[in-house]
């Protein structure tokens, strides 16, 4: 199950650093007729973009958790659990929260 995981991680890896090279090297050469030059630079960016990769993701995580950490900071605990438990509130253009109308149990007993 190991071996079938990084197989996969290290394809999407290729796959994601081939489509990022090849990108940069149409940003480079965006002239249909410069297709060999648009091979040679996507190939010439295929081993940086390979060492990018990780490294945008690495960055995503450092930044998601940096943003959690400052967010906790801000807003405290207790408000970012009562915001986990019971959602963002719904509010209106003047900036009042919407109260959902609950509905009325019957009070009769045969109902």
């Amino acid at each position: 199950m190991v071996q079938v995981s990084i197989t996969v991680g290290l394809v999407c890896l290729i796959i994601t650093a081939f489509l990022l090279a090849t990108m940069l090297g149409a940003m480079f050469s965006p002239d249909k007729e410069k297709f060999t030059t648009r091979i040679i630079l996507s190939t010439l960016f295929f081993v940086p973009c390979l060492l990018l990769v990780p490294l945008s993701f690495a960055a995503f995580f450092l930044l998601a958790t940096m943003s959690f950490i400052i967010g906790i900071t801000i807003f405290g605990i207790r408000t970012a659990l009562e915001l986990l438990v019971d959602g963002i509130p719904e509010i209106d253009d003047e900036g009042n929260i919407v109260q959902k109308d609950t509905p009325v149990p019957p009070t009769a007993p045969w109902i």
